[in-house]
């Protein structure tokens, strides 16, 4: 039976590059690293992961981050002219956008509606 989510990683082909998109552009806090190839993150109760040892290639997943205010979050990846796919998606629970990481990974940029 399944209790819960231990972690999601992803692949990637450059760690460093890597590690500064989601550390300086998405703000993402290192939680532990285990040697230079596995980082992980704090995303809420969940852990996200990246490594380039891991035995798939990129883009191999997609995530979800949520955020407080989707608007400025859209704003601000912008301006470090991170790559948008579609549009702003505005569903009944949920507003969320879709940016790609340097690997082509999917990313959801996602909002909670109260």
């Amino acid at each position: 039976m399944i209790t819960d989510l231990a972690f999601v990683v992803y692949p990637v082909t450059d760690i460093a590059r890597s590690r500064a998109f989601y550390e300086q552009t998405l703000g993402l806090k290192v939680a532990d690293t285990f040697g230079p190839s596995w980082i992980e993150y704090e995303a809420g109760s969940a852990t996200f992961a990246i490594t380039d040892n891991f035995g798939f290639a990129a883009p191999a997943g997609s995530v979800a981050f949520e955020v407080d205010d989707l608007d400025s979050q859209i704003a601000s990846l912008k301006a470090a002219g991170v790559p948008f796919s579609g549009d702003i998606g505005d569903f009944p629970s949920c507003r969320m956008a879709l940016i790609t990481d340097p690997d082509g990974s999917t990313i959801c940029i996602h909002q909670r509606k109260s």
